[in-house]
Formats: structure tokens, C-alpha cells, sequence
């Protein structure tokens, strides 16, 4: 069994068919169906199901094509870890971020990352904060921009910020910026699942302080949500990033009494340590994460360090 083999047979499975693979693999057919034939003969059962419109995965075949896929990856990785240098990583990058947040933080993180790290490939799932999270856990990210690490087992946090909620919804003239966790709660809600996190912050912190929550609509994304709150129809209780969505015609007011806070930070798998590819992306997320906050586009309070420009921080210059 050689890695070439093991190559070849990741290649026909993500392809669907030998002559797709030979294609993508710069290879002859009959010479790819060789190399597969002499994988089979040395283990002595059939990996692939040869079918007229393409080909099928046997149990063994399965088997084989998950291990290969670790292997390679793993190899891929090392040969870029030695092949970067103190400033130049190469490689690929996985991070996940927040739904609510993409649209605030996914064009900052891939214009500097471009801009910073033209040799890494980098790739940013954003999905629901329980997606997110367990992406994390199992190592299918390097890192990501987590509200529910304190959530999350076998992972290294490392916080960034404090964040505050707010009801959103339409608003009299002249009222506070403020708004009791009683008061909104007795507004018509629409609110996200409780596959988010905040949905099940702001569940917590009612029921802590003995204030009745329900919901009038569920909406799992956000355009569903800001649809709802812009007619008129219900208001909703929101972190930052999302609101410069909703604030036409409608209003912010930061819920007080008790305040509902919560943590932002950059986490990732005990189990996976970053690579020197990954830590420099994780060191530019960080940076973004810290300008959003001071320039006031993504509202929370910097914790510790934080709180100090980065620059200083880490004694050089990043470019923004």
C-alpha cells in the first residue's frame, strides 16, 4: 500500500467516477485502474463497486477512504508546517464564526488574511453557535469565534470580549436607551432556536430572575427575523453585529436589570493543536475581533489584555 494509492483512491471517490479522477489526478485511466486494482489484490477484498454511471463505495472501500483522507490531511499538513517560515505560513485553515455575525466579521477576516497570509488557504464555515461549537470539539476547525465556549469540553479558550443583549423593536420617541429584562419580555417576541446560544443565554437569565419568556415566532435565520421586527410585528433580543440590519425603522435599547452579558472568545480543540499556519490566523481574527470592538461596529467591553492595542501587545505592526 503506498500514499500514491491511497492518493488515487480519494481522488475516484471525491470524483465519482475513474475517468473524472484520472482527469483531476493527471493520470491515464487504465494506469489508475491499475494502481486501484493492485490496492484490492494486496488486501484482498474489493474497495470499489465499478458501476455504469460511476462507482460505489464498498464497506471495506469506506473504510479505507476515511483513513486515507486522515493520512493524507496529516501528511499535507506536516510537509506545510515545514515548509513555512517565521512570517510566511502556508497551508489550510478551517475557522468557524457565528451566523449572526458573519456579515460583520467574514469580509474583515478574509481581506487581512489575503492582505497578511497570501499561502494560506483558508477556509470559514459560519453556522448556528451549536454547529460551531461541535465543529470545534471534533476538530473539523482549526479554531473559531465561540459566545459558548464555557459549553464546549476538551477545548482551550481564550476570551476576547464581554458582550451585552438587546431588545430591538419599535420604539416611542424620546424612550430610554434602556430597557428592563421584565419590559421586554412582555413584548411580542420573535426569537432564534435553541440551537443558539443566544436564545438559550437569554432563557437562562429570565428564568434566574423569575421573569416569564415566550416566544410569539421562532426563526432560525436572521433575514426571517429582521423581516418580522422591520414590519412591525414582533421586536427581538439580539447581540450587536446583527442590528445594523434591524435599526430601520426600529430601535436598540441595551436589557438591564438584570443585564445579559456574555463572552466572546477564540477556541479550539485540546485534541488538535494549532499549527503555525492556524495560530497566525488565529492571532489576525483576534486583532479583528479587537478593532470591531474599539471602533464601537461590534459593541462589548475588552477583557485584560485585550484592552491594549495589539500592536503593543505582540511588538509589531499589523497591516489593516
Amino acid at each position: 500500500m503506498t500514499l500514491k494509492q491511497l492518493r488515487y483512491l480519494i481522488a475516484i471517490v471525491e470524483a465519482g467516477s475513474f475517468s473524472s479522477a484520472s482527469r483531476r489526478a493527471y493520470i491515464a485511466q487504465p494506469a489508475l485502474s491499475r494502481q486501484i486494482g493492485l490496492l484490492e489484490s494486496e488486501l484482498e477484498m474489493q474497495l470499489l463497486d465499478r458501476q455504469h454511471d460511476g462507482i460505489a463505495l464498498t464497506d471495506a472501500g469506506r473504510q479505507l477512504y476515511e483513513v486515507a483522507r486522515q493520512v493524507v490531511q496529516k501528511l499535507d499538513s506536516v510537509k506545510d508546517e515545514l515548509k513555512s517560515s517565521r512570517g510566511d505560513p502556508k497551508g489550510h485553515v478551517a475557522i468557524s464564526i457565528p451566523a449572526t455575525a458573519a456579515d460583520l466579521l467574514l469580509p474583515e477576516i478574509v481581506r487581512r488574511a489575503e492582505q497578511r497570509f497570501p499561502g494560506v488557504t483558508l477556509t470559514v464555515w459560519d453556522g448556528l453557535s451549536r454547529e460551531g461549537g461541535q465543529a470545534i470539539e471534533l476538530g473539523k476547525v482549526d479554531f473559531g469565534v465561540v459566545p459558548n465556549a464555557e459549553e464546549l469540553e476538551n477545548v482551550e479558550a481564550d476570551p476576547i470580549f464581554i458582550e451585552s443583549l438587546y431588545w430591538v423593536g419599535a420604539s416611542a420617541p424620546g424612550a430610554p436607551d434602556t430597557i428592563t429584562l421584565a419590559e421586554a419580555a412582555a413584548t411580542r417576541l420573535v426569537l432564534p432556536p435553541r440551537a443558539l446560544h443566544l436564545r438559550r443565554r437569554v432563557e437562562q437569565a429570565a428564568m434566574e430572575a423569575g421573569v416569564p419568556l415566550a416566544a410569539a415566532y421562532e426563526q432560525q435565520s436572521a433575514p426571517g427575523i429582521a423581516s418580522l421586527v422591520r414590519a412591525g410585528l414582533a421586536a427581538t433580543i439580539s447581540n450587536w453585529p446583527p442590528l445594523s440590519e434591524l435599526l430601520e425603522p426600529t430601535a436598540a435599547r441595551r436589557i438591564v436589570e438584570p443585564r445579559i452579558s456574555r463572552t466572546i472568545a477564540l477556541a479550539h480543540s485540546q485534541h488538535k493543536p494549532l499549527s503555525f499556519a492556524a495560530g497566525c490566523l488565529r492571532d489576525l481574527v483576534r486583532s479583528v475581533l479587537v478593532d470591531l470592538v474599539n471602533s464601537g461596529r461590534w459593541r462589548g467591553e475588552l477583557i485584560g489584555k485585550e484592552a491594549e492595542p495589539l500592536e503593543s501587545v505582540l511588538g509589531v505592526q499589523l497591516a489593516v
